[in-house]
C-alpha cells in the first residue's frame, strides 16, 4: 500500500538519483549496497512502477522517477527543516529562518529588518542565501528555504507572490559618459551605445527580454502595414532603433561582473536603481529611463502549500511591514563624482 512509503524509502530514492550509483549512494547513507537495493525494490513494488532504468554501467531515473524526484526533495526538505526548528525551540534557541533573496535586497533592504528581528528574538538564527530571481523561485518551489524575496517573473502553480515595492529601471554608465550628466534618458537614445547585459535567468534580464519581445512583435505588425490600435499606442522606445541596444556585446550572470564591464568602458547597461546602488562606485552613474518608465516589482515569494514555523512567520511579518518603506528614501538619482 502507498501508505507504507517511509522517509527511509524517500531518502534512499533521492540518494541513488543524485549519485547515479547504488554503491556511491549506499556509502553516503551508511548502508550496504544490498540493503539499499532491497529498499529501492521495495519502494518500486509499493508504487507499482520502476523508478530507475538500470544498465550494467549506470543507473538513471525512469520517466516516473524523474517526475517524482522534485516532490521527494520537497518532502524531505520540509521534514528536515521542521525537525531542526523543533530541536532549536526545545533547546531555547528560538528556531531557524532560511531566506533566499536577490543581492540588492540582501544588502539594501534586509539589514535594517534583521537588526529589529534579532533585538526582539536574540535566540533565533537566520540563514541568508544570495541568488538571482530565477534561483530564488526555484529554491522556494523545492522547499529549500522558508521564503524568498525577488522579482516577479516566473509563474509557478504553487508559488504566491506578494508585492513589496517597485524599483525604477535606469542606465548605468561611467561618470564621464555623455549620458551621465542627464536627468533622464529615453530608451531610443541608447541605440547607438555598446550594451552589456544580464542573462534571462535574472529578473532584470527577463524584463529586458520581455521588452525585446514586445518591440519585435510591434515591428512585425508595423512592417505588415497593420492597423491594429496596439501599433498606434506603441512607444517609440519599442521601435527598431531601441531594440538594437538589447543585443549585448557582453552578457554575464551577475551585477558585480556587469558593473566591472561598464566601469572598464566596454558599454552601458540597464539595472534597477536598488541593484545599481549596491554596485555604486566613483566610476559609475545611474540615470533613470523614460518613454516608457519601466519598473522591477520586488515581492515576497512563498509556497502556497507550506506553512511557516512560528519564528519564520515573525520574520516574514517584519519584512512585509518594513520592506515597502525602506527604498523610498533612496529613490533619488545618485552619482558619485570622481
Amino acid at each position: 500500500m502507498l501508505s507504507s512509503v517511509s522517509l527511509r524509502h524517500l531518502r534512499a530514492f533521492i540518494a541513488v538519483a543524485e549519485c547515479g550509483s547504488f554503491t556511491r549512494a549506499a556509502n553516503m547513507l551508511g548502508l550496504t549496497p544490498p540493503t539499499l537495493t532491497a529498499t529501492i525494490r521495495q519502494f518500486e513494488d509499493i508504487v507499482g512502477m520502476p523508478l530507475f532504468d538500470r544498465t550494467t554501467r549506470q543507473v538513471a531515473l525512469s520517466a516516473g522517477g524523474a517526475r517524482f524526484l522534485p516532490v521527494a526533495r520537497r518532502l524531505i526538505a520540509d521534514f528536515d527543516m521542521a525537525l531542526e526548528d523543533l530541536d532549536a525551540q526545545s533547546k531555547g534557541l528560538g528556531g531557524k529562518v532560511v531566506v533566499a533573496a536577490a543581492p540588492s535586497v540582501l544588502t539594501r533592504i534586509l539589514p535594517q529588518i534583521i537588526v529589529a528581528f534579532h533585538a526582539a528574538h536574540p535566540d533565533a538564527s537566520l540563514r541568508l542565501d544570495e541568488m538571482n530571481a530565477g534561483e530564488v523561485h526555484d529554491a522556494v518551489a523545492k522547499g529549500e528555504v522558508d521564503f524568498g524575496i525577488a522579482g516577479d517573473w516566473r509563474a509557478l502553480p504553487d508559488i504566491h507572490f506578494q508585492p513589496l515595492f517597485s524599483d525604477t529601471m535606469g542606465v548605468v554608465c561611467r561618470h564621464d559618459h555623455p549620458l551621465a550628466a542627464r536627468d533622464q534618458v529615453s530608451w531610443h537614445e541608447l541605440a547607438d551605445h555598446p550594451f552589456v547585459g544580464l542573462g534571462p535567468e535574472s529578473g532584470t534580464g527577463a524584463i529586458l527580454a520581455q521588452l525585446v519581445g514586445q518591440g519585435e512583435r510591434i515591428n512585425r505588425l508595423s512592417s505588415a502595414n497593420h492597423t491594429d490600435p496596439e501599433i498606434a499606442r506603441a512607444d517609440e522606445a519599442l521601435k527598431p532603433r531601441s531594440i538594437r541596444v538589447m543585443r549585448p556585446v557582453v552578457e554575464t550572470s551577475n551585477t558585480v561582473t556587469l558593473c566591472a564591464m561598464v566601469a572598464a568602458g566596454i558599454g552601458i547597461t540597464i539595472l534597477p536603481e536598488l541593484a545599481a546602488r549596491v554596485e555604486a562606485s566613483r566610476d559609475l552613474a545611474f540615470v533613470p529611463l523614460k518613454d516608457p518608465v519601466r519598473e522591477r516589482h520586488i515581492g515576497m515569494i512563498s509556497r502556497k502549500s507550506r506553512s511557516l514555523s512560528p519564528i519564520a512567520a515573525i520574520f516574514r511579518d517584519l519584512v512585509l511591514e518594513y520592506a515597502p518603506s525602506i527604498p523610498l528614501a533612496a529613490r533619488l538619482r545618485w552619482h558619485i563624482p570622481g
